[in-house]
């Protein structure tokens, strides 16, 4: 490390490596990594690339960096700046619920699947600014209890951010959608959504949502189009993965039936005899007989 230049680590959990915080003021070459990474400029003037796009931050800009994008910082004209670098594994992320969150949330975001804005100037997002300078506190004083006050503000922090994602999402559907105005455009989006969240509880009213539509002119035009229901259509697909899990995994009928977006087995398995005439374990059993 170059003389006069500061790097200051606050905290590092080193037998999980879970999370690190700090604070640096040097330029870092081009790399990727595999966990998260926030950075929120203090002091002065950076140069930022991330995936090739370089960009002049000032200082109060929020810079979000997902798992495996190419990036890296460098001074401008040799201006002094401050980063506070806040890194984390992505692992830690799972452990805040169940398996339906973690699909829901956490992996999408993850995966790259949730558009999110990569440039936030914090200037009037007063709810987050606190939560940024409370990590930082923390960690410069390291009172009894703040690896408590650490991890719940990561967990405030990350949620918020999923929030502006799905801001900054709903924002880029809505241009997309307003340029394009026909029923099929709008039908096609609905496709697509469902294919990508089939898995999923979602409803009607959510579809509706996602293309901008009231809930009774989007049921009209979905009869209109499929002369099926939106419900019914879902299931559908539901019901077509299922008979690959049931064929190509080992997975129980209720564990199929979760991977599909049913909470309740039982339903699961009346549906699918409604569609096949017989159990899913009788189809298993059937489709097994033909591989043998």
């Amino acid at each position: 490390m170059q003389e006069g230049i500061e790097e200051r680590y606050f905290v590092s959990e080193s037998n999980s490596a879970s999370f690190k915080i700090f604070v640096h003021e040097y330029s870092s070459p081009l790399h990727w990594h595999k966990y998260l990474e926030i950075l929120y400029i203090l002091e002065g003037r950076v140069l930022v690339s991330i995936n090739g796009k370089e960009r002049i931050v000032e200082p109060g800009t929020l810079i979000f960096i997902n798992t495996k994008e190419e990036h890296y910082t460098d001074f401008i004209n040799h201006e002094k700046h401050k980063i506070l670098c806040i890194q984390f594994d992505a692992d830690i992320l799972y452990t805040l619920g169940g398996i339906g969150h973690e699909m829901k949330y956490i992996a999408a975001l993850l995966n790259h699947k949730v558009p999110y804005p990569a440039y936030i100037d914090l200037e009037s997002e007063s709810d987050i600014l606190p939560i940024l300078y409370e990590l930082l506190k923390e960690v410069e004083e390291k009172k009894v209890g703040y690896e408590m006050i650490l991890k719940a503000d990561f967990y405030k922090l990350i949620v918020w951010y999923y929030r502006k994602a799905e801001e900054f999402e709903k924002d880029v559907r809505m241009q997309g959608i307003r340029e394009n105005r026909s029923d099929e455009e709008r039908m096609n989006i609905v496709f697509r959504y469902v294919s990508e969240n089939y898995m999923y509880p979602i409803t009607t009213s959510d579809a509706a949502d996602y293309v901008f539509l009231s809930y009774s002119y989007f049921c009209k035009m979905f009869k209109k189009h499929m002369k099926i229901t939106f419900m019914e259509y879902l299931n559908k697909v539901r019901m077509v993965e299922a008979k690959k899990l049931l064929v190509h995994t080992n997975l129980s009928i209720g564990d199929v039936a979760s991977r599909i977006g049913y909470r309740d087995q039982n339903y699961f398995t009346r549906l699918f005899k409604e569609t096949y005439q017989m159990t899913p374990s009788s189809y298993r059993k059937e489709e097994g007989k033909g591989k043998e």
